[in-house]
């Protein structure tokens, strides 16, 4: 008991030390393993594979299929209606990083950007300059002419010829039909004509201009057609900036055909920060029930890093002509997520790039996957443990920072041991507390090193309420004065030596409960 006793003094402090870890790792898994929204589920895995191309998903009443290429082929897995896996096929043929694909219940084919094979065969079909795979018809551009692929006896059936070799060409299939638009740019602006393709005929529907500020250039347009409405978001960028980063404007328009574009410049606002989201790309349009609806990657706020808090995540947007009305986060993941689709009006599917591969990723307000998404896995706790331990570190600049405290005590020490040598002999008590009382005000006086403003916003709320700072420096000085009683007795330690003792258990509490949030 009596060995117990006098090894309390360092069992203790480990004790608090691996509680204090232990609800850090706690609170950085909550973050890590945060749900995008309330009313969606986390990132559930589906594949894997090392081609960072686009993926196809396609969903009938009682069944998924995502298709997807890997290093070695097309892989399809096709899920029932609630993402169990139901069987796994797989087709092997050469991939790089331009190969894009189109799949139908018989055949397929796949282009490597300057040409068009036939899937099973890997035969050549032809030379191309574009590919534009649909969800039901694929089509490409040779030259000025554009081409439908008739998947059956895998010939190209000549549909359309552009006005120019500069012509660019945007392909579309929504629920009334496929249609396309050609972007034609002259000195007076860009004329854009509308098409709809029809029994393998073209018809044209519509045409409109618009021209942009001198400041910006076109980027990029997405647009969706409703009867006789168009709906158009533009992306443009700046020309130059002040501060060298690109820096994009969105504008959007839904008019009816023979009318004048007018188009409404609209921001995209994080629902997490209320901060502008940045980059936004990969933008797919569709029409919803409460509008139209956008479906993108961006940069926006995350916790789920170590110590960056933005990330390239998905994204979900309503808008109309009065602007967005309602953004949702659709993915949390700390890697770079990109290529979203939707596989059905309340799921969507993504590609999440790692260091190896990406991972294919989907989220769903299905309530089966919700629960299947909240379980623990080997991947959630990895990367917690790595933001937890990397968090550890900056406790080191914490204990540098806190050297001030210790400095004041420790000249009187000094102070005492040249002028009343034999006091510290003597062990007297007061000599004990009025270090300790030095030390404890020069912390209190001079905390905001430790406790700044930056540091209690990024500390979670148990650490950061008001007057936190020095409910916590007083309690930790109890504790340790508490531990030190325990056992230092036992060991004959000199005043000194428990002065020591206790300054260092002050600043090792400090350190660990406060320290990762330093930085």
């Amino acid at each position: 008991m009596k060995n117990l006793a006098g090894k309390l003094v360092w069992i203790l402090p480990m004790i608090i030390v691996l509680f204090g870890v232990a609800i850090l790792f706690v609170h950085n898994y909550n973050e890590v393993t945060e749900p995008p929204d309330e009313k969606w589920s986390r990132e559930l895995e589906v594949g894997k594979t090392s081609a960072l191309q686009s993926i196809r998903a396609d969903s009938s009443e009682d069944s998924h299929t995502v298709s997807f290429l890997t290093s070695d082929g097309l892989k399809q897995k096709k899920y029932d209606e609630d993402y169990n896996l139901l069987n796994e096929e797989s087709y092997d043929f050469p991939v790089d990083k331009f190969t894009t694909f189109f799949k139908t219940d018989e055949n397929f084919v796949f282009s490597d950007y300057y040409h068009l094979y036939n899937g099973k065969t890997e035969d050549e079909i032809t030379a191309i300059d574009k590919f534009f795979p649909l969800e039901s018809m694929a089509f490409y551009r040779k030259g000025q002419d554009v081409y439908s692929l008739n998947m059956k006896n895998m010939e190209g059936e000549e549909l359309f010829t552009l006005p120019n070799p500069n012509t660019s060409l945007i392909f579309q299939e929504t629920s009334n039909g496929i249609y396309f638009l050609t972007n034609d740019v002259d000195q007076s602006g860009h004329h854009i004509t509308y098409y709809k393709v029809e029994d393998e005929q073209v018809k044209e529907v519509g045409n409109t201009d618009f021209t942009l500020k001198s400041s910006e250039e076109f980027s990029d347009m997405q647009f969706y057609v409703e009867g006789d409405t168009a709906k158009v978001l533009l992306t443009t960028i700046q020309k130059q900036s002040m501060s060298g980063k690109i820096e994009g404007f969105y504008y959007y328009d839904e008019f009816t055909f023979g009318e004048d574009l007018d188009l409404t410049k609209i921001s995209m606002t994080d629902p997490v920060s209320s901060t502008e989201l940045k980059e936004v790309s990969d933008i797919k349009m569709r029409s919803g029930e409460g509008g139209t609806e956008l479906l993108f990657k961006a940069i926006g706020a995350t916790k789920t890093k170590f110590r960056d808090s933005e990330g390239f995540n998905i994204y979900q947007a309503q808008v109309s002509t009065e602007g967005v009305s309602e953004i949702t986060r659709i993915s949390n993941t700390p890697n770079l997520s990109h290529d979203p689709s939707w596989m059905n009006s309340n799921t969507v599917i993504w590609l999440d790039k790692t260091s190896s591969e990406d991972r294919l990723l989907l989220a769903s307000q299905n309530p089966k996957v919700v629960k299947e998404a909240k379980a623990i896995t080997q991947a959630n706790l990895i990367q917690a443990l790595g933001k937890t331990m990397g968090m550890l570190s900056f406790s080191l600049f914490a204990i540098i920072i806190t050297s001030f405290w210790f400095i004041w005590p420790l000249l009187f020490m000094v102070v005492i041991m040249f002028s009343k040598k034999d006091v510290l002999e003597k062990d007297h008590a007061w000599v004990f507390f009025t270090g300790g009382i030095i030390y404890l005000g020069a912390a209190i006086m001079v905390r905001h090193p430790i406790f700044s403003d930056s540091l209690m916003a990024r500390a979670p709320e148990y650490l950061s309420f008001p007057g936190s700072p020095i409910l916590f420096l007083v309690a930790f000085a109890v504790i340790a004065y508490g531990i030190l009683k325990t056992g230092a007795r036992r060991r004959d330690w000199s005043i000194p030596i428990q002065l020591t003792y206790f300054i260092f258990i002050h600043v090792l509490f400090v350190s660990v409960f406060f320290g990762p949030y330093v930085l």
